[in-house]
C-alpha cells in the first residue's frame, strides 16, 4: 500500500472545518499526511481541527476568506510556518443557494464567483511555488455535478463550477512539467450542513434523487476519502487534468 502512503505529507484543505471538507481531512490524516484545515468561522474550525487530534491526526486550523489574497498569502505563510512544506491542496471552500437568475444581483453573482472560483485560482497560485520547491504537488478541485446538467435556480453555481473544471484541466496541462497534478472532484448529492439528506432541515429532493441514484442512496462527507486519498498520492502520478464524476451513479440516470 506503499502506492497510497501520505507520510510526511502536507495538505491544506479549505472549507475543512465541516462537510465533504473534514471527512476529507480525516481520509487524508488516516493515510498519514499532516494537515491544514481552513474556513470562516473559528468555532467550527477548532471543533474541527479537535475531531481531527482524538483521532490521531496532526493538524492545524487557519481563519481565513479563500477568496481574499491577502488571506490567501497568510494561509500559505502559516502553513508553512507550522509544518514546513506544501504537498497537496484541495479546493473545497464553496456556498449554494438556489436563486432564478432573472433575481441574482450582481453583487450575488461576484460573490458567488469570488467563493466558488477565484478562491480556487487564489489558493492554487499561492501553493504554486511551494510545491515546485518540494518536486511537485497535487491539487485536487471540489466540485459539482452541476456541471454535467442544468438547474435554473443554479446558474451562478453552475458558472462557477463549470469555470472550475476548465481551470483544473487548464492548470493540469500548465503545471504538468513541475510535477504538479490538478484533477477535479464532482460530488453529486451529499449529506452536509449546506444540503441536509436526513433529520429536520432535509433537503426536499432527497427521496427524488436517491430514487434516481443507481446505489440506492445519497453520498456522505466519508464517500470521498478514497478518491481524495488516490488524488493526492503517488498512485495517480498519470492522472492529470481528470474531471471524475463522484455520485453513486445518479448522473447516469438522468
Amino acid at each position: 500500500m506503499e502506492l497510497f502512503n501520505l507520510a510526511d505529507k502536507v495538505a491544506i484543505i479549505t472549507g475543512g472545518n465541516g462537510g465533504i471538507g473534514l471527512g476529507i481531512a480525516k481520509g487524508l490524516a488516516l493515510a498519514g499526511a499532516k494537515v491544514a484545515i481552513v474556513g470562516r468561522n473559528q468555532d467550527k474550525i477548532d471543533n474541527a481541527v479537535q475531531v481531527l487530534k482524538d483521532g490521531g491526526a496532526d493538524a492545524l486550523g487557519i481563519q481565513a476568506d479563500v477568496s481574499l489574497e491577502d488571506d490567501v498569502s497568510r494561509m500559505v505563510s502559516e502553513t508553512v510556518a507550522h509544518f514546513g512544506r506544501i504537498d497537496i491542496l484541495v479546493n473545497n471552500a464553496a456556498i449554494s443557494w438556489g436563486i432564478l437568475a432573472e433575481e441574482t444581483t450582481l453583487e450575488e453573482w461576484n460573490n458567488f464567483i469570488a467563493i466558488n472560483l477565484t478562491s480556487c485560482f487564489l489558493t492554487s497560485k499561492a501553493c504554486f511555488p511551494e510545491m515546485v520547491k518540494v518536486g511537485g504537488g497535487k491539487i485536487i478541485n471540489i466540485g459539482s455535478v452541476i456541471t454535467q446538467m442544468g438547474f435554473g435556480r443554479l446558474t451562478h453555481y453552475a458558472a462557477a463550477k463549470g469555470g472550475m473544471d476548465h481551470m483544473t484541466q487548464s492548470l493540469a496541462q500548465g503545471w504538468a512539467k513541475h510535477n504538479i497534478h490538478v484533477n477535479a472532484v464532482l460530488p453529486g448529492l451529499v449529506h452536509t450542513e449546506m444540503v441536509p439528506c436526513f433529520g429536520p432541515n432535509k433537503t426536499k429532493a432527497v427521496d427524488y434523487v436517491v430514487s434516481r441514484t443507481p446505489v440506492g442512496r445519497h453520498g456522505m462527507p466519508e464517500d470521498f476519502q478514497g478518491i481524495t486519498i488516490l488524488l493526492a498520492s503517488g498512485a495517480s502520478d498519470f492522472i492529470t487534468g481528470a474531471i471524475m464524476v463522484v455520485d453513486g451513479g445518479w448522473t447516469l440516470a438522468i
